[in-house]
């Protein structure tokens, strides 16, 4: 089942990962296609996505992607530090790239 539709190439690979590191099986699908728009419409076909293999994991999935949208619409760009091994990471990486620690985002109160 497709699960989600990303916007690029690393994008979806972002989202795979962080559906993998909670024990959710899924790969990434389409990549190849998506190297060819410009010869192939610009629609949701020729993006690359995420493929759930279980659909009973769907609702778990749709949770923690719908999580990871709104922790990088409300993301700080600003450098920052692992909170697990303190290492300094650039702003736009969302998981540490010393100990693979994601990102701890405060988001604003709704």
């Amino acid at each position: 089942m497709k699960i989600f539709i990303g916007n690029n190439p690393p994008e979806t690979h972002i989202v795979q990962q962080q559906l993998a590191s909670e024990g959710i099986h899924c790969e990434v699908r389409g990549e190849g296609v998506f190297g060819l728009r410009g010869e192939v419409p610009f629609d949701e076909s020729s993006l690359p996505y995420v493929w759930l293999f279980d659909t009973e994991q769907s609702m778990m999935a749709k949770a923690i992607i719908k999580q990871w949208q709104l922790k990088t619409q409300y993301a700080n760009h600003a450098d920052w530090h692992c909170f697990a091994c303190n290492e300094l990471n650039e702003g736009q990486f969302e998981v540490c790239w010393n100990c693979q620690t994601p990102k701890q985002v405060k988001m604003p109160l709704t």
